[in-house]
């Protein structure tokens, strides 16, 4: 039997007019997507309480007057800074361009990486050997931030399987199996492609 070019993030198969890549068109627009929200998102992250922000894990409370900071935030935004700027490095040492300029400022830097990577999204999708980390990674990064911006409920975000059913995931979902047998972990899960709109309400 032949091998069937598929992507190497959600595992479908490529159409035969665009097996010059190595992730797919929906896979691509899903980080494309990611990058564009992440900056504002990040921006949204409040590290002090009782302004209005989101709260993220603990809170460490300053000697002397100073309000508590948000310990939490402040590592989410560094995690987040820190996966975008790892792919950043990466992707320039494969050939994809120059490093940026950073600003001084974190959210700057978070905005000045997802810019970079999204100039060159393109190039990776067709180039890169591990887009499929840099995909999942990225996914993680931004529904992180989301949630922690929206507030951690539990709106269960329906998911595509590999066999094409729909699954459904949580922030706090340790995993799922579907009818087909296949099993997912929590981080698998949560890096399955979002199910089309028609498909989830089925």
């Amino acid at each position: 039997m032949d091998h069937i070019p598929a992507c190497v993030a959600c595992h479908r198969e490529l159409p035969a007019w665009d097996q010059q890549r190595v992730a797919c068109v929906s896979c691509q627009a899903a980080v494309d997507s990611a990058l564009a929200e992440l900056p504002a998102l990040v921006a949204q992250l409040d590290v002090t309480p009782g302004r209005g922000g989101p709260r993220v894990g603990s809170l460490h409370t300053a000697a002397g007057s100073r309000p508590p900071v948000d310990i939490g935030v402040i590592d989410l935004r560094t995690q987040v800074h820190g996966v975008l700027a790892s792919w950043v490095r990466d992707w320039s040492e494969s050939g994809a361009g120059d490093l940026p300029t950073w600003p001084a400022t974190e959210t700057g830097r978070v905005a000045a990486a997802a810019r970079w990577l999204r100039w060159r999204l393109d190039w990776a999708v067709r180039m890169h050997p591990a887009v499929d980390e840099a995909v999942r990674e990225i996914r993680d990064a931004h529904r992180e931030v989301r949630l922690a911006v929206e507030g951690r409920d539990e709106r269960a975000v329906p998911v595509t399987c590999k066999c094409g059913a729909v699954l459904r995931a949580t922030v706090s979902s340790t995993g799922a199996r579907c009818g087909c047998g296949r099993e997912y972990g929590r981080a698998e899960l949560l890096a399955l492609p979002v199910a089309a709109r028609g498909r989830a309400a089925a």
